[in-house]
């Protein structure tokens, strides 16, 4: 039982991987009504803009605290996207989870 869940798994991800290369064709056709849902892109790099349109923002941004991000400094953690800003829904990327807003004051 075991093995065929593992041989299942490794097709799924191996099929995956073609449609992420490009070595198989996705259908594009989606039923009218429905919008297209927006996909993470690699996480860390910002996307390829051939307008020159880069966006970045900031979501989730929390409370101040004494250590933010990777310093030791205090600041805001959020989580800091970035997208093209003629197609954001389809560029959107997650650039870093752990983005500190610096010059935060501790109360």
């Amino acid at each position: 039982m075991n093995i065929s869940r593992a041989i299942a798994s490794l097709t799924a991800c191996f099929s995956l991987s073609l449609v992420a290369c490009g070595g198989a064709e996705v259908s594009m056709d989606m039923p009218e009504g429905e919008a297209p849902v927006s996909v993470e892109q690699g996480l860390g790099y910002p996307p390829h803009c051939p307008n020159g349109d880069l966006i970045y923002w900031l979501e989730n941004v929390q409370a101040c605290t004494p250590k933010c991000g990777n310093t030791r400094q205090s600041g805001q953690p959020a989580t800091q996207y970035a997208a093209c800003q003629s197609n954001i829904s389809g560029t959107r990327t997650l650039i870093n989870v752990r983005y500190c807003i610096p010059d935060c004051d501790l109360l």
